[in-house]
């Protein structure tokens, strides 16, 4: 039995109202101005993602709550979001390279085909995303050079997989028929194929999350990541779904690909930048 929908009666609220009811709620400013100015910047409804662990459960704010400390917040969330979108990049280049080079090398240059792949219906459902993406009026002039010089439906499989998206290139790497073949692209990374197929995907959901700005902070993730037993004593098995354990994961792929990655030294300058509770992320509390 599914229950009765009601009617939406909030109404709108002008910045100066806006400002109002959060001081009514106990919110502080050091600068009404300012806040009046991100509030129009940046929406209010966005914002309260970022303050609703500072409330009470009557929406009430808890002593001492600035709307400054929020924006700081905010302004933390952006930058670990542009810091996470440019190192899962190097990690979706570098799956999309193994994918494209042991793929090739096991069969030939157009080895994206059903008899490759283990199940015909999951393949099928794929393929046409992908052939959706090659059909788009925006073509890369590399693809549109191919089609107007060569016969075969698709491009090498170096040339598709620079317009696969991360997510079908998670669904055509779990699919592949070859078991020996899964285990030589995981084992690039030091993986076990178990690890390595459901970390592709959390890191594809994780960069679209990024790419349609949602929140990262303070935030639980559906879809987790599947750390490895070697990394389990500095992962967080009681903050799974937060984006720690990510970050732990994406540190060690990074060194993976390359050795000299500093990114998590770059996390930890932004976060003592910002001055950031950690455990909100789920790291450990120490």
């Amino acid at each position: 039995m599914t229950s009765q929908k009601q009617s939406y009666n909030k109404s709108f609220l002008d910045i100066d109202a806006q400002i109002t009811l959060l001081k009514s709620r106990g919110m502080l400013f050091h600068d009404e101005n300012m806040a009046k100015k991100s509030l129009l910047n940046l929406n209010y409804y966005r914002l309260s993602g970022y303050w609703s662990p500072f409330q009470n459960q009557d929406d009430t704010f808890k002593d001492d709550t600035y709307f400054e400390e929020i924006i700081n917040i905010y302004e933390f969330d952006s930058k670990l979001k542009l810091l996470l979108f440019g190192v899962i990049e190097k990690i979706e280049i570098s799956a999309r390279t193994k994918f494209a080079y042991y793929l090739s090398r096991k069969y030939d240059p157009h080895p994206l085909i059903e008899s490759n792949f283990l199940d015909k219906d999951k393949f099928d459902k794929t393929y046409k995303k992908f052939r959706s993406e090659l059909s788009r009026n925006n073509k890369p002039i590399f693809i549109e050079h191919y089609e107007s010089k060569y016969n075969e439906e698709l491009p090498p499989i170096w040339v598709c997989v620079e317009v696969m998206t991360f997510g079908i290139l998670s669904q055509f790497t779990k699919n592949i028929k070859d078991i020996q073949l899964k285990r030589t692209i995981a084992k690039c990374y030091n993986l076990d194929i178990s690890v390595y197929e459901p970390n592709l995907y959390h890191l594809s959901i994780l960069r679209n999350d990024i790419a349609h700005h949602s929140r990262i902070y303070n935030k639980t993730f559906k879809i987790t990541p599947k750390i490895p037993n070697k990394l389990k004593s500095i992962s967080n098995q009681n903050a799974i779904g937060y984006i720690y354990n990510t970050i732990v994961l994406i540190d060690y792929l990074l060194k993976q690909i390359d050795n000299k990655s500093e990114f998590m030294n770059e996390i930890n300058t932004l976060i003592l930048s910002h001055h950031i509770d950690k455990s909100k992320m789920g790291y450990p509390r120490k």
